[in-house]
């Protein structure tokens, strides 16, 4: 007889969840006893359980010390980041902010007044933070700049002690990238197999397109006369949900990019369901977390196809635009046009428009290349 699975408990306080009727979802919070000693309660509504968390945590926000009673890191930090980022970024950085605001920065010195936090008191914190990437990091230090900025503004502290703190960081993993050999193996098997992720996957290795990015193109978005892409928007998940986004990250992700040889072919052959290039098999866009599923499988496939001798390594989705950039710079390519094509945030030009002399600059400088 089957053992009767034990029904998982929710922690302490954490509240609890119910499917209505509608499919939505209702998340119950208590909220400690009123003056006849009744348990208080508050119901939180939206269409999963990770939407429902972000409204609760919204209400607790809007709940917290009035602006002109802050005192301490702690009740700025969460005002922070309702007032100065939340619509003013993406949900998923929105949510980011409020994460390092309460797993790193309020921990460590959330306690302290304002404008008695000292250099000495970031530094000390972020030395244990010192396993971190030096990305994430940078995030961290962002954020403690970004609180303290705009405590001076509003004159809850004179300084910025977070302004010239320069802390230690675990040093970064050289960025790895498929070798020719692995390459070969991956189109040799991806022309001749020519499904939808063997396709995505050779577009990656010859545009440096990021996931996101290539989901949301759209055979509007090629130009096969004069071989551009033009990079526009992206797909992203949020509120458990994937939608697609017209913001991208940064000005110069925004761009229009030469389309080489290889991927021209098979966007070109590809078989036409969806105004998207790459969609599911309803015609709708791909969510980032199915393709790259669907992207391990392939290379796995890939593997069993190949001799023991001959096996690739299965390197994430991104990898591919490190392959790309790897390559470029590999044949001499200048790294600023590189980074024009990639779409790095510290490459701007001029009203962030791409002219058409721009453009044939870049593929005149990249017709020597002799593997895309």
């Amino acid at each position: 007889m089957a053992e009767n699975k034990k029904k998982r408990r929710q922690p302490n306080g954490s509240g609890s969840f119910r499917k209505r009727a509608d499919g939505t979802v209702e998340y119950r919070a208590s909220y400690g006893y009123g003056m006849s000693g009744k348990l208080i309660r508050k119901s939180f509504y939206g269409r999963t359980q990770t939407e429902c968390r972000q409204k609760k945590k919204e209400y607790d926000i809007a709940q917290a010390v009035p602006i002109e009673k802050i005192y301490t890191v702690s009740e700025w930090a969460r005002q922070w980041s309702v007032l100065y980022k939340k619509d003013k970024c993406s949900e998923s950085m929105y949510r980011q902010y409020g994460h390092i605001i309460e797993k790193y920065i309020n921990p460590g010195i959330g306690k302290l007044k304002l404008s008695a936090v000292k250099p000495a008191h970031i530094l000390e914190m972020m030395n244990k933070y010192a396993d971190k990437s030096e990305s994430f990091i940078k995030k961290i230090m962002i954020v403690l700049r970004g609180i303290f900025e705009t405590a001076i503004d509003n004159e809850y502290c004179a300084k910025n002690p977070a302004k010239n703190v320069k802390p230690e960081y675990k040093k970064s993993k050289p960025k790895e990238f498929f070798s020719e050999m692995e390459i070969e193996a991956i189109e040799k098997f991806c022309f001749a197999e020519r499904s939808n992720i063997s396709d995505a996957l050779v577009t990656l290795l010859h545009t440096g397109l990021r996931r996101e990015e290539l989901l949301g193109l759209k055979y509007s978005d090629v130009d096969f006369v004069s071989e551009t892409i033009a990079v526009d928007r992206v797909v992203v998940i949020e509120n458990g949900g994937k939608k697609i986004k017209k913001d991208l990250k940064t000005e110069s992700s925004r761009r229009i990019i030469p389309l080489f040889p290889k991927a021209k072919s098979i966007i070109e052959t590809k078989p036409k369901i969806s105004e998207y290039i790459f969609p599911i098999r309803s015609g709708k866009f791909q969510s980032p977390n199915g393709f790259s599923a669907a992207y391990a499988r392939l290379l796995k496939r890939i593997n069993r196809s190949n001799s023991a001798d001959n096996q690739i390594r299965e390197l994430s989705p991104h990898c591919c635009r490190h392959t790309f950039a790897s390559r470029l710079s590999n044949k001499g390519v200048d790294t600023k046009i590189i980074q024009v094509i990639l779409g790095h945030a510290d490459i701007s030009m001029t009203g962030n428009i791409y002219t058409h002399s721009t453009i044939e600059g870049i593929k005149n400088s990249l017709k020597s290349l002799d593997f895309f």
